[in-house]
């Protein structure tokens, strides 16, 4: 946590380097989702994807950083399905991660990315956290030349939008 405190003030003074590597962003999902799995019992994660190789270059550690954040409040505020998804296109690689939890209040939505911000529960914080996760990954992302945003359809979707090159 303190290494994240820290990665997060450097992004704001754009002192972050991202070291892009080729990495192959199948592999990096299923370990993170893997990972994850192993500190649940009651929720479920599944992956789709139609490619078994995706090879781009990333910051293997803040890119997955990030992607863990996503599946991380997704285990700890959302339902108990969580989906990730892989799409490809000829212009643009799509990075999804959904649940069946409570859609995210309308007024709350644009909140989310900000630093430090929780959403309130009441006078309650029954998960631990610090408000950083989203920011952080939203920096991250775009220090990847690509976009995190929210998308609520019936489930909360956090989607990475990367182009395709």
């Amino acid at each position: 946590m303190v290494e994240k405190l820290l990665e997060t003030a450097s992004l704001e003074s754009d002192k972050l380097t991202i070291n892009k590597e080729p990495l192959n962003i199948v592999q990096l999902l299923e370990t993170n989702i893997e990972k994850h799995l192993l500190n649940t019992s009651t929720k479920t994660i599944s992956f789709r994807s139609n490619y078994k190789e995706l090879i781009m270059n990333v910051d293997a550690f803040h890119f997955e950083n990030a992607i863990s954040n996503l599946i991380d409040n997704a285990l700890k505020y959302g339902g108990n399905q969580i989906e990730v998804r892989l799409k490809l296109d000829q212009k643009k690689i799509e990075i999804t991660v959904q649940d069946n939890g409570i859609e995210i209040d309308r007024n709350q939505r644009e909140k989310i990315f900000e630093k430090f911000y929780r959403i309130p529960k009441g006078n309650i914080h029954d998960v631990k956290g610090f408000g950083i996760g989203l920011y952080y990954s939203q920096k991250i992302i775009e220090k990847h030349q690509g976009t995190l945003e929210l998308i609520v359809n019936s489930k909360n979707i956090f989607k990475i939008t990367l182009a395709n090159v």
